[in-house]
């Protein structure tokens, strides 16, 4: 027994579980987690290891190249960058994209054990290396929390109490403060103080480092109780820093504030800061559980932050910079207008083919088919975002093909004078191998998109989860829905006289019958547009993904590296006043020193420095800021020659920084350095090319203290004190912490001029030794025995201090490399480009490829390509990899439905030509073409394949019952003409709410041109293949009626 006499058998059963499906699904709709963009792991995590005092090059190979040759043993590694600073080593991992995501957990386990492996290899005086592995995570809310009236420590303070109460709510994992600068209690020795009262620095820091130190006690016990002992000996107010006793050389009792300041400052330099609107500010951000509804989440959290105002002093505003829950409540609205846009045009077209109830009918069925998709979605643990919602547009028009065929072949059935009954069960019962076959292989031409690895593939396989889901749906309620429905829906003609033929059905007949009398030239003229048509490929708009149509972008900003923060603060308050002059820009949100956070999937994230800062720029709207975006580019580049300056748009390529990349490895720096300027110098000359650079920053300055031996050792002054007093009278020297309530503060030792102020002149920076100077000249104890020195002269001999220029022959200004890069384990330098306005980065790629591969490259450098041509070779690369995987069941499946290669050969030849009207459809409508575009062309195979199948087994069917092969071939596709036109022109129509949609625009045209040129090949050119490989004659003047 199959479905359609099961539901005729149980028809209260089946209404029940529709009513039941239905019940289930608008639940389901609503309770299904919701998001932006599908849940992707980011396969990436940092080693970050502190070595101060280390230059670049001693910290790549002591540091950076000893952690990387131990990483490099994990295996499953795609990509292992780095950067060596002074005093610093970065190393980036990215896991191929092959690892499954419940494996990568158990591959940073192994990392923290290698990177615990190479610590021991480390050298004195590096730190231990830190992993960060939650690199990756989104935090889809994000805040500038700003305070009017209040200062910098309050807002920190009102800061921390929103996010103790926000992560008391449900739903949410993490809530990342940034922006944020540290405080520090700096102690300013005044070094004429120190001098005129004998005090030792080397004391000041050894009593400060001892007062905080923990020390254990013991414990006291008696008859009944052991109590734990402690000594109290800790700082409990900055006073108490100042109370610190100090000795001097008179055996004299000092206060640390008799000779230094004590301040709680922010700590310099500064290494992050917020400003919102030129406003101070400490950005929020909220990541949320997996499996939750942002939108949900959203209204919770806009709930308690409401309730905190009247707890927050008047002023404390919270300022959206990104907020993902509106973002997904927009696109779920629009959404729903598309849906319902569809389904109207579907049924429309419905309306128009085949009669008011029948239209009704498959409308009901497509409804029942989406909600019984959001209830097995929702059981799954599926999510609707950007991708499940396109693709049940996409599905829209595709949903109703299985029950046109069934419900057409009703009418024809009734027509012919069937008996009802029969004609009811028939329909369906014959199509449903057939149909079931051309389901599961319009299912399976998206196989190689959900198998794919990739970035991109992992974003988009939701298209072959929700069309699956759909599309057996579908295919269910055709055999049980439809049947049953016609039954009270579809009434008997009430005569068996033919209806009079449609004018589209009579030039049909026309075109049917000239195609068969001129075969050969029918099918030369489709080959010689399939020509054509590949031949104006080349003038189609290649871009790899589309950019979101945020009405936002962001603005990266590098200086050398030399420069200081507030230089880079200072020009980007200069950008900021002048992007505020358009009326169409409304917020203005600065960021110093590195990426606020990942507030979404496809934003890049920057590297941390002091010389770097960025602008988060909000439009009006899309329209208005693609209008200003080449305008305020220009200005960037002319007026801030010295930065790297470049607006981003949001992207899903995050993986390369710009759009061609030319990377060179080797050993040697000078040599890689002259290979990236050729290269450089090559894109300089392109056309197409902009924001021309490499990823190594400029040669830096080093002030280099030379050290005299000899001098230095009459004075007891070693290397080590050298460093520290050029410390304390720079940065200042850590000497213990301080707990100021539940914040621990840096007690920063530094010295300065009798004025407070910095000493100017570096030579004379005052260096003491650790120890007294005992080296006294004999002349100096003889003074002492004739009573012409004091013993009060000679400790001030033993315990002053030295300027810097006795104990160095001078201060020399050097060059030295800032960043030195390294990728997958060798030295590697990048050189670099955007696409200048009005072209893409496969433009200047072609330009400049050959030129770049023709430079001489000396032995043992190598040069290879990323950027995006890269990642869409890697995207394609497992496309292609799992394309056989399809052909081979599509093939399969073809052979089971017809048992005849001969066929299945036919379907596929007929395949290509579809390109006829893909190729001028993407030149005409103006849309790009990349992976997305070939998504919707691999969708486009299985839809063509389909409708192949449908005509073919009409074909055979006929054959079977008798007919002559030409009457078969003739009549079965004008009897199918209908359902194959109904089901493209559903499948055409019902895409147009997706066309101007940025990112699955490409998607709808290439379907819709291809279907429409693919319906024509699969009733015309199909046929007539069919004819040529059976030799089947035509039969001249025969019109099938």
């Amino acid at each position: 027994m199959n479905l359609t006499d099961f539901a005729f058998k149980n028809k209260r059963l089946v209404y029940f579980l529709i009513f039941i499906i239905s019940l289930t699904g608008i639940y389901s709709f609503f309770k299904i987690s919701k998001l932006e963009d599908p849940e992707i792991k980011v396969k990436k995590a940092v080693v970050v290891t502190y070595f101060p005092g280390a230059d670049p090059n001693r910290v790549e190979l002591e540091i950076t190249k000893v952690i990387e040759d131990e990483i490099r043993t994990i295996g499953d590694i795609e990509k292992l960058t780095s950067r060596s600073l002074a005093n610093y080593s970065e190393i980036m991992i990215a896991l191929k994209s092959t690892v499954d995501e419940d494996d990568v957990e158990q591959k940073w386990d192994s990392l923290r054990r290698k990177v615990s492996r190479a610590a021991m290899s480390l050298p004195k005086g590096s730190y231990a290396p830190v992993v960060v592995d939650d690199f990756g995570d989104i935090y889809g809310m994000f805040y500038a929390i700003t305070a009017d009236g209040y200062s910098y420590e309050e807002l920190s303070d009102f800061t921390d109490k929103i996010k103790r109460e926000l992560l008391a709510i449900e739903g949410v994992r993490r809530i990342a403060i940034n922006g944020t600068q540290d405080y520090a209690i700096n102690v300013k020795l005044n070094v004429v103080k120190m001098a005129n009262l004998g005090v030792l620095p080397a004391e000041i820091l050894v009593t400060l480092n001892s007062q905080d130190k923990i020390s254990y006690s013991g414990y006291y016990e008696n008859d009944q109780s052991r109590i734990r002992l402690d000594v109290n000996n800790a700082f409990n107010s900055v006073e108490d820093i100042g109370n610190v006793i100090i000795k001097g050389h008179e055996n004299d009792r000092l206060c640390l504030r008799d000779i230094a300041s004590i301040e709680k400052e922010i700590k310099l330099p500064i290494k992050n800061k917020m400003l919102y609107n030129k406003k101070e500010a400490i950005g929020l951000s909220i990541s949320m559980e997996d499996g939750y509804n942002i939108i949900n989440l959203g209204k919770a959290v806009e709930k308690r932050l409401d309730e905190l105002k009247s707890e927050l002093p008047i002023g404390v505003k919270f300022n959206k910079i990104f907020y993902q829950p509106e973002k997904v409540d927009s696109a779920i609205n629009q959404f729903m207008v598309n849906l319902i846009e569809s389904i109207l045009i579907v049924i429309g077209v419905l309306l128009f083919a085949m009669g008011f109830k029948s239209a009704l009918l498959i409308g009901r069925g497509l409804i029942f088919t989406i909600l019984a998709s959001f209830t097995v979605l929702y059981i799954l643990g599926g999510t609707l975002q950007r991708v499940s919602l396109a693709a049940i547009i996409v599905a829209m028009g595709m949903l109703v093909d299985n029950a046109i065929v069934v419900v057409d072949g009703i009418l024809v059935d009734l027509q012919n004078g069937v008996e009802r009954e029969k004609a009811l069960r028939d329909s369906a019962k014959k199509t449903a191998l057939p149909l079931l076959g051309a389901t599961l292989i319009a299912i399976i031409s998206f196989l190689p998109i959900f198998l794919s690895p990739d970035t991109a593939g992992t974003y988009t396989k939701d298209l072959f989860i929700v069309l699956a889901v759909t599309l057996l749906f579908s295919w269910i309620f055709a055999l049980v829905q439809i049947p049953i429905g016609a039954a009270t829906s579809i009434k008997s003609p009430k005569n068996n006289k033919a209806k009079k033929e449609s004018i589209v059905l009579r030039k049909f007949r026309l075109i049917l019958q000239r195609a068969f009398r001129y075969r050969k030239t029918a099918i030369a003229i489709a080959i010689v547009l399939l020509l054509v048509s590949l031949y104006c490929y080349k003038f189609i708009t290649q871009a790899f993904f589309p950019n979101f149509t945020y009405n936002q972008f962001y603005v990266e900003f590098k200086l050398p590296e030399t420069t200081k923060i507030e230089k880079v603060e200072a020009d980007l308050m200069e950008i900021n006043d002048y992007l505020t002059n358009f009326s169409e820009v409304t917020n203005v949100t600065t960021n110093l020193g590195g990426t606020p956070t990942r507030y979404n999937l496809v934003r890049t994230i920057s590297e941390s420095s002091k010389s770097y800062g960025e602008l988060i720029v909000d439009f009006k709207d899309y329209k208005s800021m693609m209008k200003l975006k080449d305008t305020i580019q220009l200005h960037l580049t002319q007026n801030y020659p010295n930065a790297k300056s470049r607006i981003r748009m949001y992207n899903l390529i995050v993986n390369s920084n710009y759009s061609v990349e030319a990377l060179f490895k080797g050993t040697d720096i000078t040599t890689l350095r002259n290979l990236a300027n050729q290269a450089k110098d090559i894109m300089r000359e392109s056309d197409y090319s902009m924001n021309i650079s490499d990823n190594w920053e400029p040669q830096g300055k080093l002030l280099l203290a030379d050290y005299n031996q000899t001098k230095a050792r009459k004075s007891g002054i070693d290397r080590g004190e050298i460093s520290t007093a050029l410390m304390m009278a720079t940065d200042g020297v850590p000497a213990g912490v301080f707990y100021d309530g539940e914040d621990k503060l840096p007690i920063i030792v530094k010295s300065v001029s009798n004025d407070g102020s910095k000493i100017g002149n570096l030579k004379d920076i005052p260096v003491w030794s650790m120890l007294p100077n005992l080296s006294l000249e004999s002349n100096s104890l003889k003074r002492v025995l004739t009573g012409s020195k004091s013993l009060t002269d000679i400790k001030e001999e033993v315990i002053t201090s030295v300027p810097l220029s006795s104990v160095t022959n001078g201060i020399n200004l050097k060059s030295y490399e800032e960043v030195i890069r390294r990728y997958n384990g060798s030295r590697a330098i990048i050189a670099q480009c955007d696409p200048a306005p009005g072209y893409k980065g496969s433009v200047i790629f072609k330009d400049v490829k050959s030129k770049i591969e023709d430079i001489e490259l000396p032995e043992g450098y190598t040069l290879e390509w990323k950027g995006e041509q890269y990642d869409q070779k890697n995207a394609m690369k497992y496309i292609i990899m799992f394309l056989p995987i399809a052909a081979i069941l599509i093939v399969t499946i073809l052979i089971m439905l017809f048992n005849s290669y001969k066929k299945m050969v036919i379907i596929l030849l007929s395949i290509p030509f579809a390109l006829i009207g893909v190729i001028p459809g993407m030149i005409f409508t103006g849309k790009e073409f990349g992976f997305v575009s070939i998504v919707g062309l691999i969708g486009l195979i299985g839809m063509l394949i389909k409708n192949g199948v449908v005509l073919i087994d009409a074909i055979d069917y006929d054959i079977k019952i008798g007919k002559t092969p030409y009457k078969a071939v003739f009549d079965s596709a004008i009897i199918r003409m209908r359902p194959v036109i109904m089901a493209s022109l559903t499948t055409i129509l019902g895409m147009i709410p997706l066309i101007p949609d940025p990112m699955f625009g490409s998607l709808a045209i290439t379907i819709m041109t291809g279907l429409l040129v693919g319906t024509v090949i699969i009733l015309v050119l199909v046929p007539i293949l069919y004819t040529l490989f059976f030799n089947i004659k035509p039969i001249t003047n025969y019109t099938g009626k």
